[in-house]
């Protein structure tokens, strides 16, 4: 029943009993009307109030965070539009919550897939927020310490700058002393209320590689600048009529020295970067390891007469391995052909094979000039030479040992160098147990 009907009845009932007292008189007939319009009065003032009650106890619960609270039975009550207001509010504000739920279950779930350290900071430097992978990359991190904990420098200076300009900043910053020697790209991005996102990510592979690059680019312009300008100057002469045919003929012999140069030049820096590309097919096979080093020797015996120094192989005939032949014999190749050109007249170059705990161990023994030790942690580097001025007089292009390193490498294998000055020097390359036959 509606509110006004109950209250129609509740005043026709309370006239009833008012009028009638049940044949009492006097005082007792008094105090039965008091007693009705009382009770009257109590009910009356229990519809009244008790819907309000209703929707004060709901407000309660949504404050609370109880958003299913609702007020179904008001239809015909007083506050009946409060309370169709208050279920819309709270369906509102239902939606809302489940929407600002997803978002934020959605914005965890991208963070937890970033592999970038992203991090909320207020005005004070302070972290409010971070993604998981900040602990990965910085495991010393504390949110407790801001970014100072991060450890990489110049990000402080970087996040004052952000906060001053209002702008979003980009900066390559490094670690610091204590730190791996990594490198990161970080990002500022400013928001309302002086809040920061900081973005940072690893790019010590990228970095390494673009200065690499760079390094290569700059070598490979000295290095081709110095014979291109030797051979411009030989034409320039050849060009003279008066030149005596001697003269020309010594021209023409350097002309040809220097585009030779330039041509080894080339070649090995395609040997080298098809070997860091892993663009070079293999071709595994069992190999004799004595038919290989008579090759080695068949190819630069020539080399080795004419600069006078004695080339031998030495090897059990029945050692052999799985391996790609043609690579292991460029590696080898490059390391008797150094120790021919940077040898003395009457010295010696020997190519040992043998089978140590399992494995081949390769060697290449020369009595050579020698490498002082401070060169050798550096030797297999490419361009690196130990007398550049020497090396290019030999003919040699600086990528000899960086593509022996690679080869080995890719076989399986490992390379190491023993040398001392005025002696000479021993290269040595294992082979593991897993490529070995035989």
């Amino acid at each position: 029943m509606g509110i006004f009907p109950r209250y129609f009845v509740l005043a026709l009932t309370t006239s009833l009993l008012f009028w009638w007292a049940g044949g009492l008189e006097g005082l007792p007939a008094q105090l039965l009307r008091a007693l009705v319009l009382s009770a009257s009065a109590l009910l009356a003032a229990h519809w009244y109030t008790a819907p309000w009650a209703d929707l004060g106890q709901a407000a309660r619960r949504l404050v609370s965070g109880d958003f299913t609270a609702r007020l179904d039975d008001v239809r015909g009550s007083i506050p009946e539009q409060p309370a169709r207001a208050f279920n819309e509010m709270a369906d509102h504000l239902a939606c809302s919550l489940k929407l600002s739920r997803e978002r934020e279950d959605r914005m965890a779930a991208v963070l937890s897939a970033s592999d970038r350290a992203v991090l909320l900071l207020d005005r004070a430097g302070g972290v409010s927020l971070f993604s998981p992978a900040t602990t990965r990359l910085f495991p010393k991190f504390n949110p407790d310490s801001g970014v100072a904990s991060l450890s990489l420098q110049g990000l402080a200076q970087l996040v004052e700058e952000a906060l001053s300009t209002e702008k979003p900043l980009r900066r390559v910053i490094e670690e610091g002393e204590r730190g791996r020697g990594r490198v990161f790209s970080a990002q500022i991005v400013p928001l309302t209320q002086g809040e920061l996102v900081l973005n940072l990510g690893e790019i010590t592979e990228d970095f390494r590689l673009e200065r690499v690059k760079a390094d290569l680019v700059a070598n490979v312009s000295h290095e081709l600048r110095t014979p291109l300008t030797a051979a411009s100057g030989l034409v320039d002469a050849l060009g003279d009529p008066d030149l005596t045919a001697e003269r020309r003929s010594h021209f023409q012999e350097r002309l040809e020295f220097q585009i030779h140069r330039m041509q080894a030049l080339v070649d090995d820096l395609l040997s080298l970067s098809r070997l860091e590309s892993s663009q070079t097919l293999r071709h595994v096979e069992p190999v004799a390891l004595l038919g290989l080093f008579e090759e080695v020797a068949r190819q630069l015996q020539p080399l080795a007469d004419q600069a006078s120094v004695a080339l031998t192989a030495n090897c059990p005939g029945e050692i052999s391995l799985r391996t790609d032949p043609l690579l292991l014999q460029m590696a080898l190749r490059n390391l008797v052909e150094n120790g021919i050109r940077y040898n003395r007249p009457g010295g010696s170059v020997t190519l040992t094979g043998s089978r140590v705990g399992g494995a081949v161990t390769i060697t290449v023994k020369d009595t050579g000039e020698g490498i002082p030790g401070a060169h050798l942690p550096r030797i297999f580097e490419r361009f690196y030479r130990v007398d550049p001025h020497r090396s290019r007089e030999k003919g040699g292009t600086g990528l000899g040992l960086a593509i022996t390193k690679h080869a080995v490498e890719d076989l399986g294998g490992q390379i190491s160098v023993e040398s001392s000055v005025g002696t000479g020097s021993v290269f040595m390359v294992r082979m593991m147990d897993g490529e070995v036959e035989g």
